[in-house]
């Protein structure tokens, strides 16, 4: 194009001239404006100019698309440049001979105020700027990556150099915190910040997650600079269940769960049922919802539990059903499994059902659960209501039926079980569910006697929330918003 243009102006510019030489009337030939050779020779155009501009681009996203906000690039030889993005997180520059790598930065616009993203880019083409990229960069530079900002351009290659190994520690962490697998390169691997895309899938759970942990993401890198190489750091989590995975648990004789619209419904049906269903042989009805993730908590750890529910509309009171938990708890923490051959006398000396009871104390003491709006309730270590299944004491938590609903969980004997945690498998518990299929002596009409084997128990995640027990045959519904657990991290369960 530049070509065309000179010869254009060059055409003109000869024209112009020719039509000036005719109109002076002077003659001659050789002439001394110079602009071509006298002697009658060609032409040579000069080459265009080169062009050294590289193109880059990317996406700006927290799991939705950052709209209207600024994109800054600032490269190793102190080249930068600038961009903004629209409405689908999408930006694209030309840098004038970058040389790589270059931070890219991203503020403003649909971005929360005052937050900042960064990224890296370590050559040209297409690079992501989301919160994952900026867990990474923290995790490289030890710091905030708010202050690298101002570091010297050449520092940017030895940060670039730490990216891999940060990049692998992340996911490591991500995958050890529940979050599972997500996109091959965080930086590179191009996404679209919509709903059902795998990358902006994540960014949603992880800022969801966030938010359920009570933190940001300036408080997570916070958190992450200050733990190093500390394994212990875990981010919080939340789990929201899918319709299927309701379905899939399985319900003691009449009762249902079911989810609609973020909330959680557990349901009786009223009547009792043939004996079968439980290990102790109990005729009723039970809701169970099985909790995961939180198998290896220790019983130390636990700092508090929320739940977000509504009671029956028909009335909440003595004898009526109501909502617990339940927390299935090997007493010394060990992962060796069950012999083949153990029975579930066995099982219960190994195991215990740890319990939180709300009745004593958020519905019969305070009213605290109502029949007509959600609520929230907080249950701590030092709140009255624990009490643990039958067998050798462990502590002046009791054992039933001494139980009065004044016992907490600071008395658990934690000197003579330091190591005490949740579990998932199988409890041998009397009110737990029975797996009738699993061996002949297991499938009978009345209750399992302790010298029957282990596997009798179904196994099931170690913390379930509960309506109803084995006796139950009152009809019942109650209904959930969310159930918090925080120990070592946060981890809340959504519907």
């Amino acid at each position: 194009m530049r070509i065309r243009i000179f010869s254009l102006a060059a055409s003109t510019l000869v024209l112009a001239l020719g039509l000036s030489a005719c109109g002076g009337g002077g003659g001659g030939g050789g002439g001394g404006f110079g602009l071509f050779p006298s002697g009658g020779g060609t032409t040579t155009t000069p080459p265009p100019a080169a062009d050294n501009r590289v193109a880059v681009s990317g996406i700006v996203a927290t799991g939705a698309p950052a709209s209207g906000s600024s994109v800054t690039l600032r490269c190793a030889n102190g080249v930068s440049g600038a961009a903004t993005t629209g409405t689908d997180g999408a930006w694209s520059a030309r840098l004038d001979a970058p040389a790589f790598p270059c931070l890219v930065i991203a503020s403003g616009g649909s971005l929360p105020a005052g937050q900042k993203l960064h990224s890296m880019l370590r050559a040209a083409g297409y690079v992501n700027v989301t919160p994952l990229t900026e867990l990474i960069l923290a995790r490289a530079a030890g710091m905030a990556p708010g202050g690298i900002e101002q570091a010297e351009p050449s520092a940017l290659a030895a940060l670039a150099a730490k990216l891999d190994k940060a990049q692998a520690d992340i996911v490591a962490l991500l995958n050890e915190s529940g979050y599972g697998a997500f996109v091959p390169n965080p930086f590179t691997s191009e996404f679209k910040a919509v709903a059902g895309d795998a990358y902006d899938d994540f960014l949603e759970h992880l800022a969801l997650s966030l938010a359920d942990g009570d933190t940001t993401l300036d408080g997570i890198v916070a958190a992450l600079i200050a733990a190093a190489q500390d394994d212990s750091f875990d981010l919080p989590l939340t789990h929201t269940f899918k319709p299927a995975e309701l379905a899939a648990q399985v319900q003691l004789n009449k009762a249902h769960l079911a989810s609609a619209a973020g909330v959680l419904s557990m349901k009786l049906d009223a009547g009792s049922n043939p004996v079968g269903a439980y290990v102790g042989g109990g005729a009723g009805n039970k809701a169970v919802l099985q909790l995961p993730g939180l198998a290896g908590t220790k019983v130390k750890d636990l700092k508090r539990i929320e739940l977000e529910l509504k009671g029956d509309a028909g009335g909440i009171g003595q004898g009526l059903p109501y909502a617990y938990l339940n927390f299935t708890v090997d007493l010394n923490c060990d992962a060796a499994p069950l012999a083949f051959n153990a029975t579930l006398s066995d099982v219960r000396a190994r195991r215990r059902i740890l319990v939180f009871d709300t009745y004593y104390h958020f519905m019969q003491a305070n009213n605290a659960i109502s029949t007509t709006e959600f609520r929230s309730i907080a249950i701590t270590p030092a709140t009255p209501g624990w009490r643990i299944s039958g067998g050798t004491p462990v502590g002046t938590v009791a054992v039933n039926p001494n139980y009065n609903g004044s016992e907490t969980l600071e008395g658990f004997d934690y000197a003579a079980y330091p190591n005490a945690c949740i579990v998932d498998g199988i409890t041998g518990d009397g009110g737990m569910p029975r797996n009738a299929s699993a061996a002949p002596n297991c499938a009978t009409n009345s209750a399992l006697p302790g010298s029957a084997p282990a596997v009798c128990g179904a196994p099931y995640s170690g913390p379930i929330l509960v309506l109803g027990d084995s006796g139950t045959t009152t009809a019942s519904q109650w209904t959930f918003k969310r159930v918090k657990v925080e120990a070592r991290r946060k981890q809340t369960f959504r519907f």
